[in-house]
């Protein structure tokens, strides 16, 4: 457009230093036409050419009019597209803004985001002393129990040996009591009969005495009668005093007896129940040293492109039971129960990893560990139920690359509650 303007204004100036009959021919010299027709023609000539150039005049300064008005019109909307280019200039300069204030406060959240990532990273590094604290502590428990179970049962046995040998004299007096009442029981009829016996043969002597005599007197007669009466009656009164006191005597020798038996049963199913006692106690100790399940293993190398499926981890701190195979990376648990499991993760140079706890090929939970700092740590723990033959392991869920060392920083524990 400006171009046909500067070529217009440079035409307009040549055609004012141009005469309008010459056709463009400067006005330099003057002809002197020597006849009148010649004259007649050349200005017929000259008024043709001025027309034409009148022509072509008109034509030109209409294209000049026509680019006037269309720069004119050009100009308006340039105008107008330099305002809505201001327009829009204000509209991304308040655009740039708000993306300021919202970088701004996205890197007040990022910072926030950071101080609660470093937060968690210490309340995992706590959790993960005091897992390790109960471990010690239940290890310290479990000794100190096994050391109070050999006592209790070092004290039983002997505890049990006395009162075997407290049972065996009390069989032997037992059997001494008996063989004294097998013998009072023998005695006793022998000596009362031993005792009527000669007491019946004084008697008799006695009775034949006084047949003697009664031949010699009838008062006398009468009176061996009355001793007669009166001895019978004191005989009856014996018999029935011998009876009497061989009775008690028997029942209470019985009641001896059946004391002593009792007592001894009752001695009998203390030792039973102490011998059923002390098996249990020996079953529980080793019941407790088989149910001792639990394991620590670890990484002691760095993979900065690691991008497998299951992490294996070969470094063995612990593997009480053997559950956990270096050689699968999976812990297969060995009876049903309530475990606990623990998996720490920390990544380098700026790269990120997800990691799951799987349990029978199911994720249970997830650690974390992303790239907005040079080495960062992801932890978590699960508490699940698992039945005989059930197998967890850890596994990639995205991301790539662990961090460790010859002392293992990336780890995984379990153990049995």
């Amino acid at each position: 457009m400006w171009s046909r303007i500067a070529l217009g204004f440079l035409f307009l100036t040549q055609t004012n230093s141009l005469s309008l009959l010459t056709d463009g021919v400067p006005q330099n010299i003057t002809s002197v036409d020597k006849s009148g027709d010649s004259k007649t023609d050349v200005f017929r000539q000259l008024l043709n050419q001025e027309t034409l150039i009148r022509m072509t005049m008109d034509k030109k300064v209409q294209g000049i009019l026509k680019d006037i008005i269309e720069m004119k019109g050009d100009l308006a909307t340039n105008a107008q597209q330099l305002r809505e280019a201001e327009k829009e200039i204000i509209t991304l300069k308040n655009e740039v803004r708000s993306l300021k204030t919202e970088n701004q406060a996205l890197q007040a959240e990022t910072q926030k985001f950071k101080q609660e990532i470093s937060q968690f990273e210490n309340n995992f590094r706590d959790i993960d002393e005091n897992i390790t604290h109960v471990r010690r502590n239940q290890e310290k428990h479990e000794i100190n129990l096994n050391k109070k179970i050999e006592r209790f049962q070092e004290n039983t046995s002997k505890i049990l040996d006395d009162i075997k040998i407290e049972v065996r004299y009390l069989s032997v007096t037992l059997l001494d009591l008996n063989k004294h009442t097998m013998e009072l029981n023998s005695s006793i009829p022998s000596l009362v009969d031993d005792k009527f016996t000669r007491y019946s043969a004084n008697l008799n002597t006695s009775m034949v005495e006084m047949s003697h005599m009664l031949l010699s007197t009838k008062d006398f007669q009468e009176n061996v009668v009355y001793n007669l009466s009166a001895l019978e009656k004191d005989q009856s009164s014996i018999r029935r005093l011998l009876s009497d006191n061989l009775n008690n005597t028997i029942n209470t020798i019985r009641s001896e007896v059946e004391q002593s038996q009792n007592a001894q049963l009752k001695l009998s199913s203390a030792v039973s129940s102490l011998e059923v006692f002390r098996m249990n106690m020996s079953l529980v100790n080793s019941c407790t040293k088989e149910t001792q399940e639990g394991f620590t293993v670890g990484l002691t190398n760095y993979n900065g492109g690691w991008i497998g499926s299951i992490l294996i981890f070969p470094h063995v701190v612990t593997n009480i039971g053997n559950g956990y195979n270096p050689t699968t990376g999976k812990f297969t648990a060995s009876k049903k129960g309530t475990y606990v499991f623990f998996v720490t993760v920390n990544t380098e140079s700026k790269n990120y990893i997800y990691l799951d706890i799987v349990h029978n090929g199911a994720s249970k939970v997830r650690t974390m560990s992303h790239n907005t700092a040079s080495y960062l740590t992801g932890s978590n723990m699960a508490v699940l139920e698992l039945n005989k033959g059930d197998t967890v392991w850890v596994s990639r869920y995205d991301g790539k690359s662990y961090y460790s060392h010859s002392v293992p920083i990336t780890t995984f524990s379990g153990f049995l509650l």
